[in-house]
This record gives C-alpha cells, structure tokens and sequence, in this order.
C-alpha cells in the first residue's frame, strides 16, 4: 500500500487544505469550535490571564482547560490534536491538527479585534504558537470583525493613532533598536533633518524592529484608506515599511495598486519629496520587486513569447496607476533611477538542461515606462543635483526618456547621447560588472537606445572620434576604480551589439558593422588610454568577443565550415591579429571564444594565420611568464581552468590529425 505522508511542504499544505475545506463544510461543528475557543478566550481575557505558548495551556486553572471543554462538546478529535501540539509530541500530526488551529485563529480574530491592540497582544502570538500558519486567518478573522463593527474599528483606529504618535514622541517605548547601534530616537531625529527620497526607498538599512505593525496590517485588511491614513503619521521609513511587508500584500500586486492609488501625495508642486508621503514610495517599491521577480515560466523557451505579453500587461496596469496620481510625474522620475540601480538575477541554470531564456523585465519596464514620461526642463540640473557617483544613474534616465517618450517627436537622441558624455557630468561605478553582469541596465538600456538609431555604428565611431579632447583630459584623473567617456562609451558600445544580436529582427549584417565599430574603437583604447594589467580594456575586449560566433558565423555551421575550404578561420584570424600574443588580452579572449562555443580547431587555425603564429606555445609561454596563476587572490581560478581546458582540447585534436595522418593504419 502506498504511502499517503506528504513527500514535500507542498504537498503538506495542500493536504491540510482539503482536510479544512471538507471540515468547514459541516458548518455545525465548526462554528461551534469557533465559539466555544472564543468564549474560552474571553474568560482569559476577563481574568487579566495571557497565554503566549501553547506549551502555557497545561499550566491554566482547571476550570480553563481548554482540552476539557472540547471533550465535554464531543470535539474529543480536536481536544487530542490540541494536546498533541501543547506537548510538542513527534510523529504524524494529527488529522484534527488543522481543525482546531483554524478555531483557534477565527475565535483570536474576533477576540481581539473587539478587545484592541495593546490589551490582547498575546492572542497573536498564541495562535501563532499553536500553528505558525493560522496567523493569516487570525489577520483576517480581525480584519473581517472590524470591518462589520464601525465602533470597535474607530477604536481600533485610535489605537493605532496613539502608537504611532508615541512613534513620533517616545519612539523607543514603542521600537526595538540593535543594542549596538544608536538609538530609535536619535535615528528618527537625524533622519527627520536630513532624511531623502533615496533613504525612504533603501528603508530596510536601519536596524529597528517596530512591535505594532501585524496590528496596523490588521487595519489593512479592515480598511485600507485609515490604514494609509495611521502609517503616514510614522516618522521613519523604516517603521512604514514594515507596516507594508506582511506576506499577503507582497504576494498580490492588485491590493498593492489599491493603496497606491489612494495613498498621500509624495511630492509636493515643486518636486520635493513630502515626509507625509512615504507609503506611496514604498508602495512603488513593493510594486518594482513584484514586476521583478521571475517566474517560473521565464526559464523555458516556449513560454517566452506568453511571459513577456504577460508581463506587459502587468506593466501597464501599474502604469495606469501611477500617472493618474497627482505626483506621478515626479514619482516615475525617481522610479527610473532607481530601476536603473538594479541588478537583473537570471534563474541558476541547470547544466545539464543547457542555458536557460529569461526575460529581461528591467529593460522592457524601464522602455514602457521612459515612453510615458516627458523630459525634465532642467535635465543638466536634475544630473548635477545628484552625489557624484549617482549621477550615472540620472544620466542614463534623461537618455531613456529622451530617446523612448511619445509626448515629444524629433527628439535628437544622438545629440543628447553625445553630450552626457562630452560634458563629464558623471562616471559609472563598477564597470567591471558593467561589461560582465547580465542583463546589467547601465550597459542595455543606452545599449538599445543606441541599437535603434540609424547607423549606429557610424555614430559610435565618430562620437569616440569626437571625444578625443575630453578622452585625453580624463587620462590625468582617472584612477582604478573611475570611469572615463572612453569607459563609457566601450560599455555603451558592447550594449548596443547585445541588443542587435539577441533581436531577431534585426539584420545580422548589422550587428556585424556594429561589432567592426567598436572592435576598432577598442583596438585604439588598448593602444592609447592608460593601462594597469587586466583592466577594463581586458574584459571589455573579453565580452566583445563573446559575440564572434554568434554574429559572423551561425554556430551549427562553425564545424562543417572547417571540412571544406572556408572563410571562417580566415574571418576569425583577421579579427584576432590586433591582439594575438603572449599577453593578457589575447588570453582573455581566446577564453572569451571558448565560452561563446567557437570550436578549437577553428581557433588553432586562426591563429596559425596570423603570420604562422602557434597557438600552443603561446599559451606554454603565457604560463611560464604570467605570475601566481594559481593563486585565487590573484587570478580567477575558473578562468585559469578554461585556460588549461583549451590547451589540452588543442593538443588532443592535434594528435588526432597526426594519427589519422598518411601511412597513419597499416
């Protein structure tokens, strides 16, 4: 007989859902556990008795034994799940388990709801002791008693508008703070006289733990518009946050979109941000990381078309909302920027499945949002207005709106492009990541924008022409860690042949110019900006030509090419000549080619075009002369065994041509 234990979580909450639905439909005897725990509740709650564990019900006077009171009902099944869970005992939960945990929450609701927070606190934490997974219906019954009795929720309301007054005048009586950090006092001070827009929308930084905010979801789910109205009276970010983190809000994107809606304005007409209106930017926060997150759906082929028109739609719903309030405007400004911070983490791909598809949801939020804004009259100033190293930030949004919005035609994109680099009013961080992380939005976004320009590879070229003063007079001040237009400009460029590569409807020939354009922009930087080892350049030229195969030779041919005379090897050693050598870069690269699936023998042919190079010595050189290797702190390790993997690859296929060689079987 098989097994009927639930294998996963999964599977155990599925079976603890069909045994509660199939209970609740014997509406006599649920209702009747529902009342006799609330009754139970309310003797406790009359004699000043709390009860924070479920281990507590043991120790209660007789007359309040619970298990007793459900055997004299005839609920003995539900009185010996009850005592299974007070005793923590091991083994199968009992079919019961479920049963009495919901009564148990449905009577906590309405008890506390009609008693109010900061009298009956405990019931929560009883009931979630009971079962970790009543607390939502224990929200809900509150909520739904609330929401039927105008007295008890004014009552409810005040309380709250009490706390959060007492936020505001004795924020420590009211808030935990880390015993190693300052104060919940001092941290509101300093954040009421010089708190920001960027601050409120990185509110989880600050370590404090406000102890009311599963009673103002309760409000929520009550009365959404009051509950906006109490959490705008806190006086951190941090405080309204958690107020807007309960698992059933995160989880839907409509209840979401409701309060945006209604939520106070956060700024004011002249663009300042409003401390009264910090729900809304977290709620646009909320929204951001609901759009965000993959689903499931993203990692097949096949479901791409469906997630991405999915997608959309979800966007544009959230779009709606935010234009239609009266700050939407200033909102998706700041909403761009920080899209723009974001990293994009693609799903783990399973090796052996092969690589996975996913959907680029920050490029396709950040373009259906750009073509709904209007520029900003001063954009220079809004760019200056920002700490130096978040410019970049500002920077790349002007360019999004400039080149996607609808609300003005014949804009100059190429102009505006040109001159965020030329006038030197911001610098990118981590440019490393910039030529290596997926999906990275400060590489895609001017990346697409500059894919859709016409003749963008003329326009890339003649704009690095363009900038050779300011290249030049950014050599005195660069340092490691610094951006430079050049920097720039090479991070643009490789975005720009992403985009023409990975739309299919793109010409290949243009991806093809696009690659030749910045190849060449590329092999002058090498020569001419200044170099320290494996630098910029060295993973910059690494990730352009990542691109090779898949832009100038289709890859299911890459092998059939070298069985008979073809240009690829020829192709393949023009493109490498530049940069063939005992060096980093040309090492950098022949990895680069390797990851990209470019067979070996395409590439040791290559090689030995350009000028009767041997492209195993090379590498037997490149070991005796390159220092720690195999030092982690020095070198990446997975690199060096790429490295090591073509060279065996290639002295294995050399091998193989000598042994199937003339007079090779006789």
């Amino acid at each position: 007989m098989a097994s009927t234990t639930p294998r996963t979580f999964d599977d155990h909450q599925r079976d603890r859902r069909l045994r509660l639905a199939a209970w609740l439909e014997q509406r006599d005897e649920a209702e009747a556990a529902v009342i006799l725990c609330e009754g139970w509740m309310a003797e406790l709650a009359a004699r000043g008795l709390t009860l924070y564990s479920r281990q507590g019900l043991r120790s209660l006077p007789s007359d309040l034994s619970l298990l007793e009171r459900l055997s004299t009902k005839g609920l003995d099944g539900l009185s010996e799940a009850l005592s299974w869970q007070s005793e923590d005992q091991e083994g199968k939960e009992p079919d019961g388990a479920v049963l009495i945990s919901h009564a148990l929450a449905v009577a906590g609701g309405r008890t506390y709801a009609t008693h109010g927070p900061g009298k009956l606190d405990w019931i929560g934490h009883f009931v979630a002791a009971v079962d970790n997974l009543s607390w939502e219906t224990f929200a809900d019954s509150s909520g739904e008693t609330l929401a039927r009795d105008p007295v008890l929720l004014d009552r409810f309301t005040s309380c709250l508008v009490e706390i959060a007054t007492m936020a505001s005048e004795a924020p420590d009586t009211v808030i935990e703070s880390s015993p190693r950090g300052p104060s919940a006092a001092s941290t509101i001070e300093q954040f009421a006289r010089g708190g920001s827009f960027q601050e409120i929308w990185e509110a989880e930084r600050w370590p404090m733990l406000f102890r009311s905010s599963d009673a103002f979801e309760i409000l929520r789910r009550a009365a959404p518009e009051r509950f906006l109205m109490v959490i705008d009276r806190l006086p951190h970010p941090t405080l309204v946050s958690q107020c807007l983190s309960s698992e059933a809000l995160l989880s839907s994107q409509h209840d979401v979109l409701r309060l945006l809606r209604t939520a106070n304005a956060a700024f004011d007409a002249e663009g300042h941000w409003r401390c009264s209106g910090m729900a809304a930017i977290l709620l646009l926060r909320t929204t951001t990381d609901q759009l965000l997150t993959p689903e499931d759906e993203d990692r097949q082929a096949e479901h791409l078309a469906e997630g991405i028109a999915r997608f959309r739609n979800a966007i544009r719903e959230v779009l709606d909302t935010l234009f239609a309030r009266s700050d939407g405007a200033e909102l998706a400004w700041h909403w761009l920027e920080n899209l723009l911070r974001r990293r994009l983490h693609p799903p783990r791909n399973d090796q052996r499945d092969g690589p996975k598809q996913i959907i680029n949801r920050i490029g396709i939020l950040v373009h259906a949002l750009s073509s709904r804004m209007a520029p900003r009259r001063s954009q220079d100033g809004w760019i200056s207005a920002a700490p130096p190293l978040e410019r970049q930030f500002r920077a790349v949004a002007v360019l999004s709106v400039a080149a996607w919005t609808t609300t003005i035609a014949e804009r100059d994109v190429k102009s505006i492009a040109k001159g965020l680099i030329k006038g030197d009013g911001f610098e990118l961080t981590s440019t490393k990541e910039l030529t290596q992380l997926p999906g990275a939005p400060l590489r895609t976004v001017p990346g697409d924008i500059l894919a859709a320009l016409p003749q963008p590879a003329s326009w890339f070229g003649e704009t690095w022409s363009s900038l050779r003063f300011e290249r030049e007079r950014s050599w005195r001040a660069e340092t490691q860690t610094s951006s430079t237009p050049a920097k720039i400009m090479g991070i643009w460029g490789l975005g720009a042949i992403e985009s023409l590569v990975t739309n299919p409807e793109v010409p290949r020939v243009n991806a093809g110019e696009m690659w030749l354009a910045v190849e060449r922009v590329f092999r002058e930087a090498i020569l001419v900006e200044p170099r320290l080892g494996r630098d910029f350049w060295s993973d910059a030229v690494a990730s352009l030509f990542l691109w090779w195969p898949q832009i100038f030779t289709e890859a299911d041919k890459l092998v059939d090419a070298l069985e008979a005379p073809s240009p690829a090897p020829a192709a393949l050693a023009g493109a490498l000549a530049p940069y063939v050598g005992i060096s980093n870069d040309f090492m950098v690269i022949i990895v680069a080619l390797k990851q990209a699936g470019c067979p070996m023998l395409l590439l040791d042919r290559a090689v030995c075009l350009c000028a009767g190079q041997d492209l195993l010595r090379m590498i037997d050189r490149f070991w005796l002369t390159a220092r720690h290797l195999n030092d982690a702190r020095a070198w990446n390790q997975a690199w060096v065994a790429i490295l090591a993997a073509i060279e065996k690859e290639i002295q294995g296929l050399r091998e193989n041509v000598v042994a199937s060689g003339p007079g090779a079987q006789r």
